[in-house]
């Protein structure tokens, strides 16, 4: 390795260590906090094997390990659960048996000791005080899929699932009786909620529901407006206009590209605008145009292209 070489080498490797120092040092120590568990309580008993675990926050923690063992840590027979995440509170299915559970928080460099509590699952009769964890999609989803695949967790005991979906007008437009934990559903335009519940012979949970926003039309092609294709000013303030038609569906949003040669390879600059916007440019020719955005992920066409000159 010749003499320049070595040196980058080195460079690099300094520059790593030295960035991921930083990274350290402005991380907070959160190594002396404490853990503070607040559901299930020490020894807890369970009449249902759906368990809410929560804890309390750490100030400057950015994620959390919760682990589960059976029976205990000190003698376990199975490790039930190992996750990191990034909220405070968790549900778990789990058998009749007995369990501990404990939980650190922990940020890219310091972690909190471990905090732990023990708890059982006696029985299943009182099945009724499960939680249907839904999975996918996300609540309050707005997307340009119309066919998504609704998910669930599923519950020790169930014999079957019924799910609902409603629209806007909180009209029920599916109503199915399922064993499986997912149904692929295909949605028209518009506002739905679904929901889903577990059932367990006579005995039925409370009802698990999430809302999605299906638009899949791309916005209008926005329609430019001034400064007028191949004018000339002097003015180095350009106030730039158009307008567009909004769909309705997800919000929508437009970006004004400015370029410098008729090729548009050259970007002058790009900004998220409301018409009118004013920018400042200096002499020569400019090309601009305008495509609008929509939170589902939409993409209009791009608007004609008009040239100018500031002399």
């Amino acid at each position: 390795m010749n003499k320049s070489l070595l040196y980058n080498f080195l460079l690099l490797i300094s520059l790593i260590i030295f960035f991921s120092c930083e990274d350290i040092l402005f991380e907070k120590d959160i190594s002396t906090e404490v853990q503070v568990l607040i559901a299930p309580v020490n020894n807890a008993q369970f009449f249902s094997t759906g368990v809410s675990f929560n804890w309390q926050t750490v100030p400057d923690a950015t994620n959390y390990r919760l682990q589960i063992a059976k029976p205990n840590f000190d003698n376990p027979i199975q490790f039930v659960l190992d996750t990191l995440i990034k909220t405070s509170k968790f549900t778990q299915q789990l058998p009749i048996g007995d369990y501990e559970w404990r939980v650190k928080a922990s940020n890219s460099a310091y972690n909190t000791k471990y905090t732990s509590s023990l708890f059982s699952i006696v029985s299943d009769t009182d099945f009724q005080s499960n939680v249907v964890v839904l999975n996918t999609p996300t609540n309050n989803l707005i997307t340009k899929t119309t066919q998504q695949n609704l998910t669930w967790q599923s519950i020790i005991g169930t014999s079957s699932y019924q799910i609902q979906v409603y629209d806007a007008n909180n009209t029920v437009i599916s109503d199915q009786t399922l064993t499986a934990t997912v149904l692929n559903y295909n949605f028209l335009e518009g506002n739905y909620f679904w929901k889903v519940r577990a059932s367990k012979g006579t005995q039925q949970t409370l009802y698990s529901a999430r809302n999605i926003l299906i638009d899949s039309r791309i916005p209008n092609t926005p329609a430019l407006s001034f400064p007028e294709n191949r004018s000339i000013t002097t003015n180095k303030d350009v106030n730039f206009q158009w307008s567009r038609i909004s769909i309705t569906g997800s919000a929508e949003k437009d970006s004004i590209y400015i370029y410098t040669d008729n090729a548009l390879t050259v970007l002058n600059q790009k900004n998220e605008a409301i018409s009118p916007i004013t920018t400042n440019l200096d002499l020569g020719t400019y090309y601009w145009f305008v495509k609008s955005f929509d939170l589902a992920g939409n993409i209009s066409n791009k608007s004609t292209t008009f040239s100018f000159t500031i002399n």
